[in-house]
């Protein structure tokens, strides 16, 4: 068969407009004489010659069957069905294996999987229906959690989304059928406890307030819901804490930076010097793979260099994961006044316990060329920040901060006559983790 045999659509069941019996189910024999039903279709009656008694087939009656198998195939042309319905099942003693109906929300398909079903696909208990859901679009929200456990109706549960809100006082279930399918948990509750997505019978996922997970159904239970060694997203952590991994996180990669260094400040000249600081360095960069103990671990971010007028830039701190360690960038050192100097720049961070160990990049030199030209040195980049340590100054004033994680912040600049000019502040460091499956 082609294309080109499609038949016509049919906008218009037969006979809309014109008389016509509505065809019953039940036979109309020893009812109506002549008259037609589903049961014997046209009686035996309209098969006799009129002058054996007989009786002519109704027109209205051809009218009426033809109306309704029109409309029929008019309903199915347009792409719609049929929701189940507790009758029609009982009439055809039951749905068949594979067929497939519209839910009652009109926004999804059930998928039947066993043959003569008379079970509504549809209740309140999450049991288990022979019916399974079948691209069902939007999103099933649950408000108003607090200390209960809640069952989700099969409706409810056939939605690939679930999101939670509400103020937990305990940690509760949410019980699902027990279905192989994958949902995305967003719990968005508040309050220090944890949503366990489960089957009525089989076990569960616990989900913690404010975060997010994909999970499955594998017919008993439920469990982490992407293949082992996936990656499940990544955390940037900025301010010191303890890490709490996403659910179903098997391994993971910390990428550590150190505070970068402050700049050398400036001194005071007089009317034939200059003085320039040197820019600070950055911290040390680490990354480090952990398969374990990582739960909970307590870490720390380095904070950049702090800087003072006419004084040695602060140098940045370490920042810390396990037995990770990106030691912070070194303040660059102050100018001196002078009519030609070089102010070398400081060392960038250590870094150890990794599988990659990389030191920081070193403050640039604030250099005094002549009585009149001057330029406080820039700050040193970081490894995942590279051309954001505080730039080179020229004229006088105060050095430039650090724009990236871990980078060092440029030397002060003090011209002809200057007052006393602080440099750059180093910026914090920073912890990327990756999380795997």
């Amino acid at each position: 068969m082609q294309n080109s045999s499609q038949p016509k659509l049919l906008p218009i069941p037969f006979a809309t407009g014109g008389s016509k019996q509505d065809i019953p189910n039940d036979s109309q024999i020893g009812i109506t004489a002549g008259r037609a039903s589903y049961t014997d279709g046209f009686p035996p009656l309209t098969r006799t010659p009129l002058a054996a008694g007989g009786i002519p087939p109704f027109g209205t009656d051809f009218n009426g069957v033809f109306n309704d198998i029109t409309a029929a195939i008019r309903w199915s042309q347009a792409g719609a069905g049929y929701s189940f319905n507790t009758d029609f099942s009982s009439a055809v003693a039951g749905y068949p294996k594979g067929a497939r109906i519209p839910n009652s929300s009109l926004d999804g398909f059930w998928l039947n999987t066993v043959d003569g079903n008379n079970t509504n696909p549809e209740n309140t208990t999450s049991s288990l229906t022979g019916w399974v859901p079948q691209s069902c679009y939007g999103v099933t929200n649950i408000t108003g959690l607090s200390g209960s456990s809640v069952v989700l109706t099969t409706l409810q549960a056939s939605k690939d989304r679930l999101i939670f809100s509400g103020t937990l006082s305990a940690n509760i279930n949410v019980v699902v059928p027990a279905w192989i399918k994958k949902w995305e948990v967003v719990n968005n509750t508040t309050g220090a406890y944890s949503i366990t997505l489960k089957t009525p019978s089989g076990s569960g996922v616990a989900v913690p307030s404010g975060s997010n997970a994909i999970l499955q159904g594998d017919g008993t239970n439920i469990t982490q819901g992407v293949a082992p060694g996936s990656l499940l997203g990544k955390k940037i952590l900025t301010s010191s804490g303890v890490y709490s991994p996403s659910i179903g996180t098997k391994s993971i990669i910390v990428e550590a930076i150190g505070g970068g260094g402050a700049g050398g400040g400036s001194v005071a000249t007089t009317s034939g010097q200059q003085s320039s600081g040197s820019g600070g360095a950055s911290g040390g960069y680490v990354m480090a793979t952990f398969t374990s103990g990582f739960a909970g671990a307590s870490y720390i971010i380095g904070s950049g260099g702090s800087a003072a007028n006419g004084n040695n830039g602060g140098n940045g701190s370490s920042t810390t994961f396990l037995t990770i360690n990106a030691g912070g960038g070194s303040g660059g050192p102050v100018g001196t006044a002078s009519v030609a100097s070089v102010i070398a720049g400081s060392f960038g961070g250590s870094a150890t316990g990794g599988d990659i160990n990389a030191a920081g990049s070193n403050g640039n030199s604030g250099i005094v060329y002549t009585a009149s030209v001057a330029l406080g040195g820039f700050g040193g980049s970081s490894k995942i920040y590279p051309g954001n340590g505080g730039a080179s100054r020229a004229s006088t004033g105060d050095g430039f901060p650090a724009t990236g994680y871990g980078c060092g912040g440029g030397g002060g600049n003090s011209g002809a006559s200057g007052g006393t000019r602080a440099g750059g502040i180093g910026a914090q460091g920073l912890i990327i983790i990756w999380e795997y499956a």
